[in-house]
């Protein structure tokens, strides 16, 4: 992805004004595929196959790096002329936690800020196929930002858990093919219905049309469960 330029910033540096350019791109996905994990926590003790290493060891790091550029300008400028540096800033965006043996994903908002800086703001893709997974928990809900979630190959068994999802404004694309709930005729068009914001479904694009009979279809698929919830619940006083 291209960097993208933030304004120049300019901090005081031993009586001078010295610029400063933030460049910020896209880090590598944090890999802990295939790792046979059984628990979130494990993420803290698991070294990820690719992605950045822990935040105390990067920090420090970057901290010498820093040090280092202020003391060996590369430029033999005058002491009183302002100096530019150029920063790039990589963010880690996407995780991948497939084909493990995870059942639930407790605690993983917080097992991530171990490997991640603010991962409940820069996490926007996430792959979490192929585990024991059963349910959308609250955990998951955390992450605001996440445009692309991959569950299929997981053990869901109720279309009402989709619903759920609704709290992830800016989900676009979802993978639930593989999980029980596939099973149900009226599958495509729930997920579609109930998450209108989709533009991608099982890694299909989703039509407009598609998208305009999954909306009508839904709101009558509500009616629907309303009426019968009331007929139910008049049957139960007349018993």
């Amino acid at each position: 992805n291209k960097p993208l330029k933030c304004p120049a910033m300019v901090v005081a540096q031993a009586g001078q004004e010295k610029k400063e350019v933030v460049l910020v791109a896209n880090a590598p996905p944090l890999d802990y595929s295939f790792k046979e994990l059984c628990s979130c926590l494990e993420l803290e003790t698991e070294e990820p196959r690719s992605g950045l290493k822990p935040r105390s060891e990067r920090e420090k790091e970057a901290g010498e790096a820093h040090a280092e550029s202020v003391a060996s300008p590369t430029s033999k400028a005058k002491e009183n002329e302002p100096k530019m540096r150029v920063v790039v800033r990589k963010v880690t965006t996407s995780v991948k936690l497939n084909n493990n043996m995870l059942e639930s994903v407790a605690g993983l908002p917080q097992t991530l800020e171990f490997r991640l800086p603010n991962p409940l703001l820069n996490l926007q893709w996430l792959d979490l196929s192929f585990n024991q997974l059963v349910t959308v928990e609250a955990d998951l809900l955390r992450f605001y930002n996440l445009k692309a979630l991959y569950m299929h190959g997981n053990c869901i068994s109720r279309l009402s858990a989709v619903d759920r999802l609704r709290k992830l404004p800016k989900l676009i694309s979802l993978t639930m093919n593989g999980n029980p709930i596939e099973s149900a005729k009226i599958y495509r068009v729930y997920v579609m219905g109930a998450l209108p914001s989709l533009r991608s479904l099982d890694h299909s694009t989703i039509t407009d049309d598609e998208a305009n009979n999954a909306s009508v279809w839904f709101q009558g698929h509500l009616i629907r469960v309303k009426k019968k919830k009331e007929e139910m619940a008049l049957q139960a006083l007349d018993a």
